[in-house]
């Protein structure tokens, strides 16, 4: 295609052509010459009639936990059997990005069957999405008067938040799935709870032969044990901290690191998890097993972005749970518990049989106030979020997390509850 500067001299060669003509002035005719010959050139030591570019990208990791450097390998290959002398690469980066090694940008000569590479190295960025590219090659004639451009589309680098390892964490809903897991179930299966004991039969396995009770009774007694199951489960993430202002970003990251955690958990116990992302920035993740699932939960995490919720989260729980859940099963909310609807929509969900667990993240005190008033405003939110906790922690089990406290730690307070139901 034609540059700007092409589009200039032709548009200046045919004034004067037309001037010239007009004027019958033969002089300025020869002007029209000099313009002339450049495009003549540019034709003739230019671009060849056809450039055949190939382009090709490597991000390593495109999925990072954080605490690892990236490496940015692109590559342009030219297929034709010219010398493309001045060209130009250019990779664009998100604004966040900042290299350690390498430029986005820069001119190079690339000779026929050749190639070329840019490589950049940067410091892992904070946890989010982040677009590496387009990669775009720019090739010119000598004169400037003919371009070629060639675009490699943009990838995604996706710093997920790392789930921190939750140990003695018992959740236990009132409904439990078919499928063995770790859950007691209150029914007979294989298990590791003891749950009665009866006389041997014929094909019972001899290691659950109880032998001080057979001894009690002349009679060879096995144990039985209570079945272990899953569960299927919905984590709901409030994002809505938007009131405390300068700890925003440290208490919504401490939410993001608590739902990580939790599903991560939960997916590997061999539950059935689902994801709802719920504030400014709105999205869900249908519940599933496994690894990949897992991913696809972290994935959303990543691109989680702090708001303020168009609706209430109240709602919003109690709409999704009835679709994405079977009856009885397990919710946990992570909330700073400011929606003042947030008890009555625990308390439907509570009245429709689901298990809810809470964990909210205690807000820090800002450590100075601009005025008498905010500080006055601040201490009624927290009066109104100490009720909200009371209030909440008759029907549920609720987790207010301090700041310095870790999740594993707090977590270990949710006590066991016997299921009522086995599906």
């Amino acid at each position: 295609m034609f540059t700007p500067k092409a589009i200039v001299y032709f548009s200046l060669a045919i004034s004067l052509l037309t001037i010239a003509l007009l004027l019958n002035d033969f002089q300025m005719g020869v002007l029209v010459l000099g313009l002339a010959s450049l495009i003549f050139l540019s034709n003739i030591w230019g671009l060849p009639e056809k450039v055949d570019l190939e382009l090709f990208r490597q991000v390593a990791p495109n999925e990072t936990f954080g605490d690892e450097d990236i490496r940015v390998e692109s590559y342009v290959r030219n297929l034709t059997v010219a010398n493309l002398m001045n060209a130009e690469i250019h990779e664009v980066l998100d604004q966040r990005i900042t290299l350690k090694k390498g430029i986005s940008r820069t001119p190079v000569s690339i000779g026929p069957r050749k190639e070329s590479r840019l490589v950049l190295d940067f410091p892992s960025p904070p946890r989010s999405n982040y677009k590496i590219g387009p990669f775009i090659v720019r090739v010119r004639d000598p004169f400037g008067f003919y371009l070629v451009e060639k675009k490699l589309e943009p990838e995604t680098l996706c710093v997920m938040p790392r789930p921190e390892r939750l140990r003695g964490v018992q959740l236990r809903p009132r409904h439990v799935g078919p499928w063995p897991g770790v859950i007691p179930s209150k029914v007979l299966g294989i298990g590791t709870e003891f749950y009665s004991m009866r006389e041997y039969v014929s094909g019972d396995d001899p290691k659950r032969i109880n032998w001080k009770a057979s001894a009690r009774h002349n009679a060879l007694i096995v144990n039985e044990t209570e079945a272990e199951r899953v569960t299927d489960v919905m984590v709901v993430l409030d994002s809505d901290v938007t009131f405390f202002g300068p700890v925003e970003g440290e208490m919504f990251e401490r939410g993001i690191r608590a739902a990580a955690s939790i599903s991560s958990l939960l997916l590997r116990q061999g539950n059935r998890v689902g994801l709802v992302l719920q504030g400014g920035e709105r999205g869900s993740v249908l519940a599933g097993f496994g690894k990949r699932h897992e991913r696809r939960i972290l994935y959303l995490l990543a691109a989680a972005k702090p708001g303020r919720a168009a609706v209430s989260t109240s709602y919003i729980m109690n709409l999704l749970a009835r679709r994405m859940l079977p009856s009885r099963a397990q919710i946990v909310i992570i909330s700073s518990l400011l929606d003042p609807e947030i008890r009555e929509g625990v308390r439907q969900l509570i009245v429709a049989g689901y298990s809810m667990l809470i964990v909210s993240p205690t807000p820090a005190s800002p450590s100075t106030f601009h005025d008498p008033i905010e500080e006055t405003a601040f201490k009624m939110v927290m009066l109104e979020r100490s009720i909200t906790l009371l209030s909440l922690e008759r029907s549920s089990t609720v987790i207010d997390w301090p700041r310095d406290i870790p999740l594993s730690a707090v977590m270990t307070k949710v006590r066991r509850i016997r299921p009522v139901v086995a599906a």
